[in-house]
């Protein structure tokens, strides 16, 4: 299912009273959303410039984009990512992902429009969600995260419980999910770098892994932050004496999963126990 909470939200912002209504018509999904991306808020940022509302609600009602939509989250299934989960199409006014999983018995995948510039960035984004819902949903998954309650989901108290191995492996299922969806793009744009950033690593990766294995049983959010937000400051980033590149841990993520993606197929590796980046394939 595909909900458009963009063009109700870009038509209340400029009355008072339909604002307050539309936000309390949505409240738990407002509070979900504060909690993962906005924590010390007071409530979640909308959007509410006017032009650029109008702009996204544009985007979010066309209906050739809703059924691009339908038909990846069609095709996921098809691949075994079967989630029923909701994908909400959404306006934000903060510094996240394109994306944000609420896994749960009422799963829902929040695309944010302003943070996915054109199609590609939107189906990218909805791969990337529908793995995690899926797997961190699913009664059958081995996944180390279980969130009963998308009500109840708190991925930053999750990232102090979960190793970062969980976290990297979700990623990079996410991305091989982007990348059957759209056989056509180039791994440097599933991965949001350039190609001269992909060759830089590609180059440093003996090493980079060689950072990642000190990591990867580890838990806390400041891994999360070090491995897999590369829009955080370098001293985040910094591993001992090293910077590490930014999009280093999705790639990391992209290429330590790929040989079991390929074995087994997309949905059992799903649902299969995060896989030691030591002990898989370069």
């Amino acid at each position: 299912m595909i909900i458009d909470l963009v063009s109700p939200w870009a038509a209340a912002v400029d009355a008072p009273q339909a604002q307050s209504a539309w936000c309390a018509r949505h409240a738990a999904l407002l509070e979900a959303l504060r909690r993962q991306r906005a924590p010390h808020a007071s409530a979640f940022p909308l959007a509410t410039d006017r032009a650029e509302l109008h702009r996204l609600a544009l985007r979010a009602s066309d209906p050739e984009r809703q059924q691009l939509l339908r038909e990846n989250v069609s095709e996921s299934y098809g691949l075994g990512v079967d989630t029923a989960a909701s994908v909400l199409l959404f306006a934000g006014d903060d510094a996240g992902d394109g994306v944000e999983p609420l896994p749960g018995t009422a799963a829902k995948v929040v695309l944010f429009l302003e943070r996915c510039p054109d199609d590609t960035d939107l189906v990218v984004a909805l791969a990337r969600g529908l793995v995690a819902v899926t797997r961190w949903s699913s009664r059958d998954s081995l996944s180390a995260i279980r969130a009963p309650n998308a009500g109840e989901w708190d991925r930053w108290q999750s990232a102090r419980d979960i190793p970062l191995s969980e976290w990297l492996y979700t990623e990079g299922l996410g991305l091989h999910l982007a990348q059957r969806l759209l056989p056509d793009v180039p791994a440097q744009r599933l991965l949001g770098i350039s190609t001269g950033a992909v060759h830089r690593l590609r180059d440093r990766e003996h090493t980079l892994r060689a950072l990642l294995d000190a990591d990867i049983d580890q838990s806390g959010i400041g891994l999360v932050l070090r491995w897999l937000t590369p829009d955080t400051p370098a001293s985040t980033r910094t591993t001992g004496t090293t910077v590490l590149p930014a999009g280093a841990g999705h790639y990391l993520a992209w290429r330590m999963v790929a040989e079991r993606v390929e074995r087994v197929g997309i949905g059992e590796a799903v649902r299969m126990a995060a896989e030691d980046p030591r002990t898989s394939s370069s």
